[in-house]
């Protein structure tokens, strides 16, 4: 069996999920990890997980003895790390937003197509167990017609990340929307597809010293007449009452928070967030070495940042504007 060797590239607080995340599979080993600003903590997170430490993400990538990526690194680095790992040959699995710019990701998306050497956006969420399950409920008709559906997270991020590199426009390219809302907006589309227009809006409520937004609420509408709801928030830890996944139809509902409920009734428990790490690692690795298909594609990050950038216009403008996914 060959063995996936993996660098992983930054030391913020999604590494250790990733290290985790790709442990319990044998035909995987992390290998490495570099980082292009907290040196101190990059030697000490190797020491302890017994990998070497690279000086550059440029002397990892070129290292013979590291096969494949995870991109863990600031929003602005991707793109040019990404074509990198392109003329290397070596597949990546990379945090999301892939980019920030639709240009910078068509041009990704031509190069896969060039080289064969997959880019696989990680889009965790979407590998929970009790989301895979209500992707299945929803294509089996059991709801009937759907009416409505909702995509919403409450939560606070730590002061780091807050005064981090996630305050400034010029790095981030947005706000919450832009960073923790990719997963409400990419499982919106797996499992609505996209919208055929959304009217959106954003505020500043607690986070004021950042120069995103700290919460967003974008409304949309689907081809079939459904209407939905997404929202993501940094401004609190009381949410239960909406936050999770809730999707309704003429013959039934389901909701996925701690795990799938169907009518009420408790399907599926996986739904933990470091378990969604485990199955990604799984289909990441079947990607590569199997040729599988991932759950989460290209074109899914790229219909996933059009809604976003769109919703930041519709935000601007105060108008409601069509979407028509371009690929």
């Amino acid at each position: 069996m060959k063995q996936l060797r993996i660098g992983i590239v930054g030391t913020g607080f999604i590494a250790p999920f990733h290290f985790q995340g790709f442990r319990p599979w044998p035909d995987a080993k992390i290998v490495g990890m570099c980082t292009h600003s907290n040196r101190s903590k990059l030697q000490q997170m190797c020491a302890e997980w017994h990998i070497n430490a690279h000086d550059s993400f440029e002397q990892m990538a070129e290292d013979p003895g590291v096969d494949a990526l995870i991109l863990g690194s600031i929003n602005p680095e991707h793109f040019t790390q990404i074509m990198t790992a392109q003329k290397l040959r070596k597949p990546v699995l990379v945090e999301k937003p892939v980019v920030t710019t639709l240009q910078e990701l068509d041009l990704i998306r031509a190069s896969v197509a060039q080289t064969g050497v997959p880019v696989v956006p990680a889009h965790n969420f979407i590998y929970r167990g009790a989301v895979k399950a209500g992707r299945e409920v929803m294509r089996s008709g059991l709801l009937g017609q759907i009416i409505y559906s909702s995509f919403i997270s409450n939560h606070t991020i730590s002061s780091d990340h807050a005064a981090g590199w996630r305050a400034k426009l010029a790095l981030g390219s947005g706000g919450a929307l832009m960073d923790s809302g990719h997963h409400q907006v990419y499982q919106s589309i797996g499992f609505m597809g996209t919208p055929v227009a959304l009217h959106a809006f954003k505020s500043q409520r607690v986070l004021t010293d950042m120069e995103g937004e700290d919460v967003a609420h974008v409304q949309v509408q689907y081809a079939n007449g459904a209407i939905g709801t997404i929202v993501q928030s940094w401004t609190n830890n009381n949410g239960s009452p909406v936050d999770g996944i809730r999707i309704v139809g003429t013959n039934g509902a389901l909701q996925i928070t701690d795990g799938l409920y169907v009518n009420g009734i408790k399907q599926n428990s996986d739904a933990d967030y470091a378990n969604s790490f485990v199955h990604q690692a799984r289909a990441f690795l079947d990607v590569v070495l199997k040729g599988a298909t991932p759950e989460s594609s290209l074109d899914d990050a790229r219909d996933t940042l059009q809604l976003i950038l769109l919703a930041y216009q519709s935000a601007a403008t105060n108008t409601v504007l069509p979407f028509q996914p371009q690929r």
